[in-house]
């Protein structure tokens, strides 16, 4: 075997890679250059395409020009194509009508001229270009370099037929360039790091492989040299390097044995970490899930020390977590018994798991014994000389589809029926469920019969602390066991409410007090409506029933929060349903926006008054990075369109002054204020 082998491989790597490098840089990174630029500018061509087919369509709504340039600035002034390009819109005659960068707004089109190609206006081109329906490009100058006209620029422009306008991009093609340099940058700097890595290799194979090797070749050589030397001698040496190369390849050997080893040791800790719990040293839960993920057949017992809270109490939590340690030593030993396995779940609850499957006297026998070993075994506390004996509730399922979730059910119903263990069966929901529905179809019949369904008024603040609006939510009101007033919330009956046919009827009472109310305040009153809610006939029959009956007046202070879903199927029919009710003076908000749908392109159209964030992502806004930076995006898009933004669940100071930083207008949550029977 010859070294100069690996130089040469060595040289051609090092040839090969500067080849690469050139290619990158010199054929391959243009290329990007240009496929990404062509991307942006096509993204932004349809996106400037889509703002002028909007314009089109809202012109065809209006008679009065400035009331249309008045939406169209709402439209456009915060809208950018690509890094910095924007929209401008000019009439036949060449007049600005609209330019949100101001370089036109105080002169007319038609003396610019276009430089460098003759008598040219650009006016007339672009309008030229607007019939051929083809882009118009051209060279201009920067602010930051207004004596140059040597950059190049594309416009698209779209004629609008009713007011006779031209609407056109103003765009810098090196702005897209621009935007892929950052690209380019990366591949060069991949590049070069992975010349270094390989580089690197190279050394670590020179040092470790080739080094030893030539060592070995030398001492080879050396045998060779002595071949006038007798037979005796070269035989002794040739010995010696036999050994010296049987010692190498063993170290060699060892070493990877010795590292195999220390993979495994770590293998183990890191297993032992994510499955044993810390506390007791037996299995934990992550352990449970994934012991039971392949097994066809599962049975668990639930364990739940009793009263676990007082011994807490009691004798302090060191003494609880003594507890727990021999609960788990006891549970260790019984499991040997039976062939099961034992887990800490959490806090004070641990389960038996079989895997095979017992005849039904062994599950009684197994049950019985599960009770009987904490009576008959006292758990002695060394460190604290003490004795205890604990009680225990189970609660076991048996071969189910969801073992822990349904022996979790199983322990709490034995729990909540006080007995010493519960076995789930499927009858158990069903049974829970059909009495839940009777129950609470009788409490919403007598809350209608007896007028009970009332509004609580939760208010809404305004950035100087004021009450501007309030929510109207719906409560049963209701007496408990020694007839004291309570009301009840919605999440407790409106499911059973729409099952049984009785929303209708509990609407209708929350509507008329509202509608009552109305006349009595000036604040305005919001209450929710669902996509369900529109799509239902007698809903809206009964909704036109009340607001007939205000004035023009009340009518205005009336804000409908539509609940932002993934529901909204017939986009269609929201928008009629908008409009009608705008029409008479109705405002409209978006309710929890900002999960599920969140369509922001349809919000562009139907444009409410209020956006209300949705809870979820205000009461993480000051702990959750994704939230925060969520919040602020919608308050962007929303301050660009001049709608309100109203934040709820706002539930302590910290969320609040959060919010007041990020320009929120309206703050609702029970840190400023809890939901009331009356309002100011």
């Amino acid at each position: 075997m010859n070294t100069k082998l690996f130089f040469k491989i060595a040289w051609l790597l090092v040839v090969s890679l500067l080849f690469y490098i050139i290619f990158v840089i010199f054929f391959l990174s243009p290329k990007i250059n240009d496929y990404l630029s062509n991307i942006e500018l096509e993204i932004s061509k349809v996106q400037f395409e889509k703002i002028a087919q909007a314009i089109n369509i809202e012109s065809k709504k209006y008679e009065d020009e400035n009331q249309l340039i008045e939406q169209v600035k709402l439209i456009v002034s915060s809208l950018t194509l690509g890094k910095a390009g924007y929209i401008f819109i000019f009439d036949a005659n060449g007049k600005v009508i609209f330019d949100p960068s101001g370089e036109f707004a105080s002169k007319s089109l038609e003396d610019v001229i276009i430089p460098g190609v003759g008598k040219k206006y650009l006016y007339e081109e672009m309008k030229a270009h607007a019939l051929a329906k083809e882009a118009l490009e051209y060279e201009w100058n920067r602010i930051y370099d207004p004596y140059n006209y040597t950059y190049k620029k594309i416009s698209w422009i779209v004629h609008n037929d009713k007011f006779n306008w031209y609407i056109a991009s103003n765009v810098y093609k090196e702005n897209f360039h621009n935007f892929t340099e950052g690209v380019n940058s990366l591949i060069l700097n991949i590049s070069i790091l992975l010349f270094m890595v390989l580089t690197l290799i190279g050394i670590f194979i020179t040092v470790k492989i080739v080094s030893p090797i030539n060592k070995m070749l030398m001492e080879v050589n050396k045998i060779n040299v002595v071949s006038n030397l007798d037979k005796t001698d070269k035989t002794t040496k040739s010995k010696d390097e036999i050994v010296y190369l049987s010692k190498q390849f063993n170290t060699l050997v060892d070493e990877v044995e010795t590292n195999r080893k220390n993979i495994e040791i770590q293998e183990r800790v890191f297993k032992d970490r994510l499955y044993i719990d810390s506390l007791t040293g037996i299995k934990n839960r992550v352990a449970l899930e994934d012991d039971i993920k392949e097994c066809e057949f599962v049975s668990i017992v639930l364990i739940d020390i009793d009263s676990f809270a007082d011994i807490n109490e009691l004798y302090g939590f060191k003494v609880g977590d003594l507890v727990l340690i021999e609960t788990a030593k006891i549970l260790n030993n019984f499991s040997e018994k039976f062939g099961v396995t034992a887990y800490r779940l959490y806090g004070n609850v641990f389960a038996l798991v079989n895997t095979t499957m017992m005849n039904f006297s062994k599950y009684d026998e197994f049950i019985n014994e599960s009770l009987k070993v904490f009576k008959e075994n006292a758990l002695f506390i060394e460190e604290e000389n003490l004795e205890l004996y604990i009680n225990v509730t189970l609660g076991i399922s048996i071969a189910q589809e969801e073992p822990i979730k349904t022996a979790t059910i199983a322990l709490n119903r034995a729990k909540k029926s006080s007995k010493r263990f519960f076995v789930y069966n499927t009858e158990i929901d069903t049974k829970e469920s059909i009495k839940n529905s009777i129950h609470w179809r009788e409490k919403i019949k007598e809350a209608i019969n007896n007028d009970c369904v009332v509004p609580f008024f939760q208010p809404i603040y305004n950035t100087e602390n004021q009450i501007i609006k309030y929510e109207a939510l719906m409560r049963i009101k209701d007496f408990d066991i020694h007839g004291k007033e309570i009301y009840h919330l919605p999440y407790l009956f409106l499911d059973t409410a729409f099952k049984t046919k009785q929303y209708i009827s509990l609407a209708n009472q929350m509507l008329g007090k509202i509608i009552d109310l109305l006349p009595t305040t000036q604040k305005y009153i919001s209450f929710n409506i669902s996509f369900e809610d529109i799509m239902n006939n007698d809903f809206i029959d009964m909704l036109d029933k009340y607001i007939d009956k205000l004035d023009i007046e009340n009518k205005a202070k009336l804000v409908f929060e539509i609940l932002e879903s993934n529901s909204i199927g017939e986009y269609q029919i929201l928008d009629d349903f908008v409009s009608k009710y705008r029409k008479q003076g109705i405002k409209i908000a978006i309710d929890d926006f900002g999960t599920g749908y969140s369509n922001f392109a349809h919000i562009l159209k139907i444009r409410p008054d209020f956006i209300k964030i949705d809870g979820s992502l205000i009461k993480n806004i000051t702990t959750d990075k994704n939230s925060s930076e969520m919040v602020k995006s919608i308050i962007d898009f929303s301050k660009a369109l001049n709608i309100k933004i109203t934040a709820e669940f706002v539930h302590n100071a910290e969320v609040y002054k959060r919010l007041l930083d990020l320009k929120v207008d309206e703050f609702q949550g029970f840190y400023l204020g809890r939901p009331e029977a009356t309002i100011e």
